[in-house]
């Protein structure tokens, strides 16, 4: 009986194995008929057209693979799925189910931090006080000023808006750009006419608010939304 009793624990510790193993991979098969490169692509009967939005890592789930082999990932925890990431090895695809947009308007319900489509998506801010925050760095009035960014790559970061609990968002939904330039935090706004003047190595002279709250300041600096700046 004891042999018989192992028997069965190695049979179902093998088939647990080998069930992760097909959730997993798919069992090899590809879920969705294309790849990165599509124009469109099928999964389960929807056609799902290629466009652009940016979503948080967490926000992702893996559901199997392309014909490349490409990883294609499921945004939002929707089902039947409304928005497919297909990562590739040297390019990825956003694409989304016909008949579903990107909201852009409606409750801000996150804020993804300089997100993009192959980039680093770990950070974003959903708390209460810091959405709130961003709505006062929005709403800032003053005198523009003309500021020397010495790299406009890192040192600021974009904030784009997630409406609706949609997890997801769009160029459209821009809310500015912070940074941090000559020893002081600058805000720029997506309405504003600013204008950038490129120099050397990614500076970039620009044309923006100062923030002076310091408890405003101080807020942003405990935040994603200042992370990997140097300041």
């Amino acid at each position: 009986m004891r042999y018989c009793s192992k028997l069965a624990k190695r049979a179902a510790a093998a088939l647990a194995l080998l069930t992760g193993y097909c959730l997993l991979s798919s069992c090899g098969k590809a879920v969705i008929s294309g790849n990165e490169n599509s124009y469109s692509v099928e999964y389960n009967g929807v056609t799902y057209d290629s466009a652009v939005f940016y979503n948080a890592d967490s926000d992702r789930e893996r559901i199997g693979k392309a014909e490349n082999g490409a990883y294609v990932y499921s945004v939002g925890g929707f089902d039947p799925p409304k928005y497919l990431l297909v990562v590739g090895s040297d390019n990825s695809g956003c694409f989304i189910a016909q008949g579903e947009t990107v909201p852009t308007s409606g409750t801000v319900t996150k804020a993804l931090i300089d997100p993009g489509v192959r980039s680093d998506n770990s950070k974003w801010l959903s708390k209460k006080e810091d959405l709130d925050m961003l709505e006062e760095i929005s709403s800032l009035t003053g005198e523009l000023e003309t500021f020397t960014i010495d790299n406009y790559f890192t040192d600021g970061n974009s904030f784009y808006y997630v409406y609706d609990d949609s997890k997801v968002s769009c160029e459209e939904n821009c809310g500015g750009y912070v940074a941090y330039a000559q020893g002081n935090w600058i805000y720029i706004s997506p309405e504003s006419n600013c204008t950038y003047d490129w120099g050397e190595a990614n500076s970039v002279t620009v044309t923006a608010i100062a923030i002076k709250d310091k408890d405003l300041i101080q807020r942003m600096c405990s935040s994603d939304l200042t992370k990997y700046i140097e300041y």
